[in-house]
């Protein structure tokens, strides 16, 4: 089966992420994370999907809603959240093929509207209508406790997570964060990882160094950025263990493209992801092409 990494990010299944922020800067992570629904309660993306190997086709759709404190949240993979901080959810469904990935993490806000703190996550994997893998996780006293759960097999233990730490589901969405977003983001991230073989800790980068202009269905329909995309920072996230030139991209739109969903201004919004693969029968390499299509704000 091909690995599919936007969800699990780096070519190894990743199923519950954790990730903490060092900065290149004297700010502390901690001070370069915000509110990033300050001006609306709730967002939508949905991404047409591509795989370069066999140009099949799917659908990504990622939603965001923000959360009073005392508020109770259904459907949580296999749980319910009752009496939540003031936070944002953070919900993702990948249909590909006869996969579909469905994957959530509640963040809390910590100080009103400073920064974002993971509490809850979970990840179900659906192959032909079976559930074959799932994680259900809570972030507490430093570490990362999950209940993992592999073709009807259940175990459960801890994994690291000290630090300022991210979620994996989806931690694409939660960078939009940080408030010294710009081309040259230097980031490095220390992350425990679930999958169905292992649970350890591993080292990432996310990186950028150029703006890039970039055309999908959605830029198409803004006027000033038809013809040519929209300017995006183009941010690597790469693995410290991974073969070179396999480095995910992640496409976020420019401060000065001033994006806007009727009259509401949209931070940094998520414009198109690269993921190369490798065949590990022939050692070809392929991509997962996820292009936004639409966007909504409530």
């Amino acid at each position: 089966m091909k690995k599919i990494i936007l969800i699990c990010l780096i070519l190894v299944m990743t199923l519950t992420i954790g990730i903490g922020l060092t900065a290149c800067n004297k700010a502390t992570p901690q001070g370069q994370l915000a509110n990033i629904l300050q001006h609306h309660r709730h967002e939508q993306f949905e991404y047409d999907v591509l795989d370069t190997a066999d140009n099949s086709t799917g659908t990504y759709t990622v939603s965001l809603d923000a959360y009073n404190a005392g508020s109770e949240i259904t459907d949580f993979g296999t749980a319910t959240l009752k009496n939540v901080q003031e936070g944002i959810l953070v919900r993702g469904r990948l249909a590909h093929k006869d996969t579909i990935y469905e994957t959530g993490c509640y963040y809390n806000l910590v100080g009103g509207t400073s920064y974002m703190v993971p509490a809850y996550s979970y990840r179900i994997q659906n192959v032909n209508g079976k559930n074959t893998f799932s994680v259900q996780g809570t972030y507490a006293g430093g570490n990362y406790e999950y209940t993992r759960i592999l073709n009807g097999e259940s175990s459960s233990g801890s994994v690291g997570a000290s630090g300022t730490v991210f979620d994996n589901n989806q931690f694409q969405q939660a960078l939009r964060s940080v408030t010294t977003f710009s081309s040259g983001l230097a980031l490095s991230f220390s992350l425990p990882l679930v999958t169905e073989t292992e649970a350890a800790t591993a080292t990432i980068t996310a990186s950028g160094n150029s703006v890039a202009e970039i055309k999908t269905a959605y830029t198409d329909t803004l006027h000033a950025y038809a013809e040519k995309g929209v300017p995006c920072y183009q941010i690597g996230i790469s693995r410290s263990t991974q073969v070179t030139g396999m480095s995910q991209t992640l496409y976020y739109a420019a401060d000065d493209a001033n994006i806007t969903y009727q009259n509401w201004p949209i931070k940094n919004i998520l414009v198109k992801i690269i993921e190369p693969y490798k065949n590990e029968a022939t050692g070809e390499r392929f991509e997962m092409q996820y292009s936004l299509k639409s966007l909504s704000i409530q």
